[in-house]
């Protein structure tokens, strides 16, 4: 008996799927100024984040399903007039090879929160409640939830790549509907929409691809306005080492906008789009560890205070520094400014992150984590002067890896 068992034992060992996940935790320390929709006496206030998280691989030859749980605990205000605000956060993702060139796609992510709101009701004429003025609702749920299925193929076609998804979207406040409110006092809308992703990659010579991308998206919105937009570029990928490339992208794109009131007619948009990104190390020294990204857009842009449909120019850099043991410095600058004569000319914003991840010695798991955030922003619906905010926190980072490949 003992025998058979044994067989039986290892032939369910060997057919399992195998399976990896990695278990980790990080807490937090943050010292930010107050949010545009929040009240506070301080001009600083410090926050208290616990966010543990499992992620987890399970593949066979021909299926790899990823998943990943997230729930944020964040104490806003712990020295002041505490409140517990809870984000959780599921990532679910499959793929299925059908044969050696075509695999199906299935994706889901959830980020499911409820906010506090007894001490947010915005900052002077300038706050953006986050209900409508007179509510009595001391709470709200907030959701973002995007499913999408699609699939990758090369068509039998040497050096070619070709994926696509089509998916529904909700992000927003799960409240009744909220409308436009005076200048100054302005409610995020909630989003439903459709997304439709298809984009193309073809190596036409060792150094040099072909690109085509194709984006759309219908929109309601809980205001009653309605916005639709399609985007098509295609573009061309120039490899100079194998460190640094350039990829320009050019095209067309095509929106309309849905009033609310049925006395005025639809608004069109048609503009043309351009991307340019560019990927190279910077020199340090007598080594090039740092990664720079440089990228430059003019693309429509979906206001989602005042959901209108603009075009907008953005500038980017990125600087990436990766060392052993997981360790990196990171750092983002941005800058966008719309391209338009309407209400929003005057609009800016200004974005600049820092991060760093260090391992500590003696250890494997833990790490130490750094972050600082600056933002700068000027907005119709803000106000006429521009509203400052930056946060900067420390931690502690634990991971966990475990499994078998």
């Amino acid at each position: 008996m003992a025998l058979p068992a044994l067989a039986l034992g290892w032939l369910l060992v060997a057919s399992a799927p195998a399976v990896k996940y990695k278990a980790s935790a990080r807490v937090e320390s943050v010292i930010r100024t107050p949010l545009l929709t929040e009240t506070s006496a301080s001009q600083v206030v410090t926050d208290l984040m616990i966010v543990p998280r499992l992620e987890g691989v399970l593949y066979t030859n021909l299926l790899e399903v990823k998943f990943s749980y997230e729930p944020q605990f964040l104490i806003r205000q712990s020295f002041m007039k505490p409140s517990l605000e809870i984000l959780q956060s599921v990532y679910t993702r499959a793929d299925y090879k059908i044969r050696r060139d075509f695999t199906l796609i299935g994706v889901h992510t959830t980020t499911f929160g409820a906010f506090p709101l007894e001490n947010y009701a915005g900052v002077g004429t300038i706050g953006l409640p986050v209900t409508p003025v007179g509510a009595t609702r001391t709470d709200s749920a907030y959701v973002y939830t995007e499913t999408a299925a699609g699939f990758w193929t090369s068509l039998g076609i040497k050096r070619l790549s070709v994926a696509g998804t089509i998916g529904w979207v909700v992000n927003g406040l799960l409240e009744g509907p909220v409308r436009p409110l005076r200048r100054g006092s302005a409610a995020y809308p909630q989003q439903r929409y459709p997304e439709l992703r298809l984009q193309a990659f073809y190596g036409a010579t060792r150094r040099d691809y072909f690109t085509l991308s194709l984006y759309g998206r219908d929109v309601e919105f809980s205001t009653g306005n309605h916005n639709s937009l399609l985007q098509f570029a295609p573009g061309i990928q120039h490899q100079f080492t194998p460190l640094v490339d350039l990829s320009v992208e050019a095209g067309v794109a095509a929106g309309r906008v849905y009033h609310r009131s049925p006395d005025e007619l639809p608004t069109h948009l048609a503009m043309p789009t351009l991307e340019a990104t560019l990927k190279t190390p910077v020199p340090l020294g007598n080594h090039w560890p740092v990664q720079a990204k440089v990228r430059a857009r003019y693309l429509p842009y979906m206001d989602p205070l005042t959901t209108k449909l603009i075009p907008r120019a953005d500038v980017g850099l990125d600087l990436e520094w990766k060392g052993r043991r997981e360790a990196k410095v990171l750092g983002k600058l941005r800058y966008a400014h719309p391209i338009t004569g309407g209400v929003h000319r005057g609009d800016t914003e200004l974005r600049a992150e820092a991060e760093a991840l260090w391992p500590l010695p003696f250890s494997r798991y833990v790490y130490a984590q750094g972050k600082g955030v600056y933002t700068w922003t000027k907005h119709v619906v803000i106000g006429s002067q521009p509203a400052v905010q930056w946060y900067t926190s420390v931690g502690l980072v634990v991971r966990y890896d475990r499994g078998r490949l």
